[in-house]
C-alpha cells in the first residue's frame, strides 16, 4: 500500500526487528518507533497521533485475547507524578490479556505483586544492594509458559535517575536470586538461605517446591538472573521448572534461557516507553 502522494510502498508483513515499523513517508522509508504513539495517515495527506491502548503493539506481546483470566495482584500501584506521569501497575503495563508471544514462546501473565516497599522484593542477602539508591517502588510478575511446565518471574525496580538503575544492575550481576520469587496467588515464596549466594549448587530453589535430582545428578538452585538497567527501572528475570528438577538436558537449557528471554525482553520493552 501507498500514502497518499507517495510512491514508496509500505511492505506487508515486514519481518524488520519488533522494536520498528517502516513507515513509507515521503523521501524513502524511515524508522518509526511504536508503543509511545501511534501515526495514522488520513487521506487528505494529515496525520493524527494518538496514544495507544496499554501493551499495544509492544515487542513480545502476542495478539489480544479476552477470554483469559485475570490473575491475582496483591498491592496497589505508585501514584503518578511529574516525573513520573504513566502509572506503574501491573494491569496498564501487562494486561492479562495480551500473552507473550515471541519467538518460540508463548506463555501469559499468572500472577503479580506491586508495592513502594522495595526491600519487599529482595532476598534478604541482597538489601545493601539498594543502600542510597532511592528505590520507588517495585512491581513483581510471574509468567507460565503455554504448556504449564516453565515459570518466569521478573522484577522491576524503579530509581530516581538512570544512573542510579544503572549501578543497582551492575551491582546485582553475578550475584545469584537476588529478588524473591512472585507466586501466582500474588504473594512471594520463602526462601532457603542458600539460595541467593551464586554457585549454591545444592540449595532449593527460593520459593518454589524442592528441586528433584535428576537421575545421575544433583539438583540446583534457580538459573542465574538476567538483570538489566531500562532508563531508571531495573528488570531481574529468571526461569524454573515447575516440577522443580534443574536442567540436565541440552533441551532444557534451551527450555529455561527462552522463557527467561522473552520474558526479559517483554518486560524491558514495556518500560521504554514509561
Amino acid at each position: 500500500m501507498t500514502t497518499q502522494g507517495d510512491s514508496h510502498p509500505i511492505p506487508a508483513g515486514s519481518d524488520d526487528a519488533p522494536s520498528r515499523v517502516r513507515s513509507g513517508v515521503r523521501g524513502g522509508p524511515r524508522r518509526l518507533l511504536v508503543g509511545s504513539v501511534t501515526v495514522v495517515a488520513l487521506g487528505a495527506g494529515g496525520w493524527i497521533v494518538s496514544t495507544p491502548h496499554p501493551g499495544d503493539w509492544l515487542p513480545g506481546l502476542g495478539p489480544s485475547s479476552k477470554d483469559l483470566p485475570s490473575p491475582s495482584v496483591v498491592g496497589g500501584p505508585l501514584p503518578a507524578s511529574s516525573e513520573n506521569p504513566n502509572p506503574f501497575d501491573v494491569n496498564r503495563l501487562f494486561p492479562a490479556a495480551r500473552p507473550i508471544d515471541l519467538e518460540a514462546y508463548k506463555g501469559r501473565l499468572a500472577g503479580a505483586r506491586q508495592g513502594p516497599d522495595c526491600a519487599q522484593a529482595l532476598q534478604d542477602a541482597a538489601q545493601n544492594v539498594l543502600q542510597d539508591q532511592s528505590c520507588q517502588g517495585y512491581l513483581a510478575v510471574e509468567f507460565s509458559r503455554q504448556d504449564g511446565k516453565v515459570l518466569t518471574s521478573s522484577t522491576v525496580l524503579r530509581f530516581a535517575s538512570d544512573q542510579a538503575s544503572a549501578k543497582v544492575a551492575q551491582l546485582m550481576r553475578g550475584q545469584g536470586s537476588v529478588v524473591r520469587w512472585v507466586q501466582a496467588d500474588g504473594t512471594f515464596a520463602a526462601a532457603s538461605p542458600a539460595a541467593a549466594a551464586p554457585g549454591s549448587g545444592t540449595a532449593p530453589a527460593p520459593g518454589g517446591p524442592t528441586p528433584v535430582a535428576p537421575p545421575g545428578g544433583t539438583a540446583k538452585a534457580d538459573q542465574p538472573p538476567k538483570v538489566e538497567a531500562v532508563r531508571h527501572y531495573v528488570t531481574v528475570t529468571s526461569s524454573r521448572f515447575v516440577d522443580g528438577h534443574s536442567p540436565v538436558t541440552t533441551q532444557d537449557q534451551q527450555d529455561l534461557d527462552q522463557a527467561t528471554h522473552a520474558a526479559s525482553y517483554t518486560v524491558d520493552a514495556a518500560f521504554i516507553w514509561s
